[in-house]
């Protein structure tokens, strides 16, 4: 759901509560999204920043954000002129969606520097503008030229002019509106889901009233319809909806951040799946050939056969024939082809030489099945894998293909220190432990776990390994782990699926294979139908 410009003021009123605001830290965690780690009255938390076309927002968040992406130029520019710089005011003009940000910092040389940052949340308008002292524009996210809008020209250098006014009335202090046209297109700050619920609230209530309760609000309600979040500082009544009221900081956080994240791990993903799909492709094709070469090379001793029994024809000298009938060893008349500018000795030699190279092809092709099944299988595994990832899965799943050279890596001189995400449930005494890729997989068996813990995979499927502190877990906690294990895997929309599971100790890595490919022995099955485990409190790591 957009943003709209009464909505956004509520949450520059919030802001300015906590104003003058300290910038600790800049980051980047998507092309369209900033994080600024702020200090603010005696509290250190987030100000994130979102400017995607369609979740465009500010606000305050308490989570922890992932910035592994290599800083862009603009970052490197903004920490440049703000690193510990103090937001001292927050500027709205006409309820329309910007807010100026006026911040005092000091330059390399100490000296105080005033600059503005121009907070833009207009759609796929949406832009985040750095302006010096002298209204000229040092940097902005989204750099607009001269022959894309002419009117506003947003490149370093260029005089900085606000977005365009539009001309309408405050909607908190005006009695002249026309209920036949549009509010949206009369009132500052307006949205269509803001004039339905006016026009439907008007049934009862005056204008008036309905706006002082807007006025007077400090808080966000929300109500989900068909999982997509609807909201404003008022409940929308005309959707016949449930609401919950939200403080208006942690309301937007609620309603942005699971978004947010989904477009985070579709911008991966979306890389990581085409890849994937790529290679399990080309491994199909190749195994299809190699199983005709296969099936070429079966008929080998045929070959061998012949030049026996060209060896048997009384004239080996003999040229100029095509073929020659010749009783075989069981007395069974034989067509056998022959080239006809060789002689029988020479054909027999040739159906020799044919023998042994595909006796020594078939081992070859033999071996080279196996490789491209095992590769066939690791991506089914990974494909697998990206559907159920988080951010930082498929950031984990991104890196095991760079490293096996299947993704380009990228450059990355400030290259983050690898740090494996696990999940955890505690439940009585018990702590299980899961990984959802390879990598996490592997780490979990191979280095996290003790070796008498029990260790848990779903059989004949790809997915999770889970383990358990415990040599001797209780039935409750053997079916809780098979069901993380099942659910987590290729079955999870299957029933009965077996899980096998023993102490640590009896798994082993299976040298020559990439991760998540392990041998086990004196385990035993248990069979589960997958359940989602939302009602469990799974922490990272």
């Amino acid at each position: 759901m957009a943003l709209d410009g009464i909505t956004l003021s509520k949450v520059k009123q919030d802001l300015d509560n906590y104003l003058p605001i300290r910038i600790n830290r800049i980051s980047l965690i998507s092309k369209t999204e900033l994080v600024f780690n702020v200090h603010a009255k005696e509290i250190r938390t987030n100000l994130v920043m979102s400017f995607h076309s369609n979740n465009n927002h500010i606000c305050l968040s308490d989570r922890n954000y992932t910035t592994y992406n290599d800083p862009s130029t603009f970052i490197m520019v903004l920490r440049k002129h703000l690193l510990n710089g103090i937001i001292y005011k927050i500027d709205q003009y006409d309820y329309d969606r910007y807010l100026i940000m006026h911040i005092h910092s000091r330059n390399e040389l100490y000296d105080e520097k005033q600059y503005k940052l121009s907070v833009e949340l207009m759609g796929k308008y949406a832009n985040l503008i750095l302006i010096d002292e002298n209204n000229k524009i040092i940097d902005a996210l989204k750099k607009i030229p001269p022959y894309e809008n002419t009117r506003r020209i947003i490149l370093p250098g260029a005089s900085f002019t606000l977005p365009d006014k539009q001309n309408k009335l405050d909607p908190f202090n005006t009695n002249s509106i026309d209920l036949n046209e549009s509010l949206v297109n009369q009132l500052q700050g307006f949205s269509k889901q803001l004039e339905n619920e006016i026009r439907y609230r008007m049934e009862n209530d005056s204008f008036e009233s309905i706006m002082k309760l807007i006025k007077e609000s400090n808080s966000l309600y929300l109500s989900k319809n068909k999982d997509q979040y609807v909201f404003h500082v008022i409940p929308l009544n005309y959707l016949n909806l449930n609401f919950t009221k939200w403080d208006i900081q942690k309301g937007f956080d609620e309603v942005y951040y699971e978004n947010d994240e989904k477009e985070r791990i579709k911008n991966i993903s979306d890389d990581l799946f085409k890849v994937v799909k790529r290679q399990r492709k080309h491994y199909q094709t190749k195994i299809s050939k190699l199983q005709k070469s296969y099936n070429d090379a079966l008929n080998l001793d045929d070959d061998k056969e012949n030049g026996d029994l060209l060896y048997m024809y009384e004239n080996l000298n003999e040229k100029g024939l095509n073929k020659i009938e010749i009783n075989d060893y069981n007395n069974k008349t034989k067509t056998i082809k022959l080239d006809p500018k060789l002689s029988i000795k020479d054909n027999a030699n040739k159906y020799y030489s044919t023998y042994q190279k595909k006796r020594k092809g078939k081992i070859h092709i033999e071996q080279q099945i196996e490789i491209a099944n095992n590769e066939l299988q690791y991506f089914q595994s990974l494909n697998e894998q990206l559907t159920f990832a988080n951010y930082l899965d498929a950031l984990d799943i991104k890196e095991e293909l760079n490293n096996h050279g299947y993704l380009k890596r990228t450059n990355n001189k400030n290259k983050r220190k690898k740090k494996v995400n696990l999940y955890q449930i505690r439940i009585d005494d018990y702590v299980i432990t899961f990984g959802k890729n390879n990598i996490q997989n592997n780490y979990l068996t191979f280095d996290y776990a003790h070796s008498n813990d029990t260790w848990f995979h779903a059989k004949d499927y790809h997915g999770s390994h889970v383990v358990v502190n415990s040599d001797k877990p209780n039935e409750k906690i053997i079916r809780l782990c098979a069901n993380i294990a099942a659910y987590y895997s290729s079955g999870r929309y299957s029933s009965s699926v077996p899980v096998d599971y023993c102490l640590i100790r009896n798994v082993k890595k299976i040298k020559g294979f990439k991760p998540g490919f392990v041998s086990f022995k004196n385990y035993k099955t248990i069979y589960i139908d997958p359940e989602e485990i939302n009602d469990l409190d799974i922490i990272n790591i």
